[in-house]
């Protein structure tokens, strides 16, 4: 399993994946059938919903169950409290946008939530890396890529949905 720490943001390509897969599946599957979506919000329901997802799994997992291997490869201390509490912080974020696969009023709830979380963590990085000069490997890369990446999608969708809905009359 320590292995599995060494591949920076690999809960990140993970995500992609399922993503893409879920959504190419659902479309495969209905592609001759009356949808009640349009496609695009059909992407943002599993996109939202899977990073919702996978923001509950990678915050319990990352920040409680292997706390301190994910520590040290951000390259922050081990044995810290502040790592329970970033769990639980990312679960409840993650908990809402999860919701989101039935609960569309919670998606502009989740996705401020989540790009100010992530937004946030996207500065953190950054200022490490120039007044730390931490280029651990969960520091920089993908993982500072998508903490501004993955709210530009989010809001992107939203706002496309929004407006499909409102040139629809719905």
């Amino acid at each position: 399993m320590k292995e599995l720490f060494e591949i920076s943001g690999l809960n990140i390509y993970m995500q992609i994946v399922v993503t893409i897969i879920s959504i190419t599946v659902h479309l495969y599957l209905t592609r001759n059938k009356r949808r009640i979506e349009s496609t695009t919000e059909i992407i943002a329901i599993y996109t939202i919903g899977l990073s919702g997802w996978f923001g509950m799994i990678s915050g319990i997992m990352g920040h409680i169950i292997y706390a301190d291997q994910v520590a040290q490869s951000i390259g922050w201390p081990i044995n810290s409290g502040f790592q329970m509490e970033l769990a639980f912080a990312a679960f409840g974020i993650g908990l809402i946008g999860f919701m989101g696969f039935w609960i569309r009023s919670f998606w502009l709830p989740y996705i401020i939530t989540r790009s100010t979380f992530l937004w946030g963590a996207g500065i953190t990085h950054i200022l490490h890396m120039i007044e730390n000069q931490n280029f651990s490997p969960s520091n920089t890369g993908i993982v500072v890529y998508w903490d501004f990446i993955l709210p530009i999608i989010l809001i992107a969708l939203y706002l496309k949905v929004a407006n499909e809905r409102k040139q629809s009359g719905i």
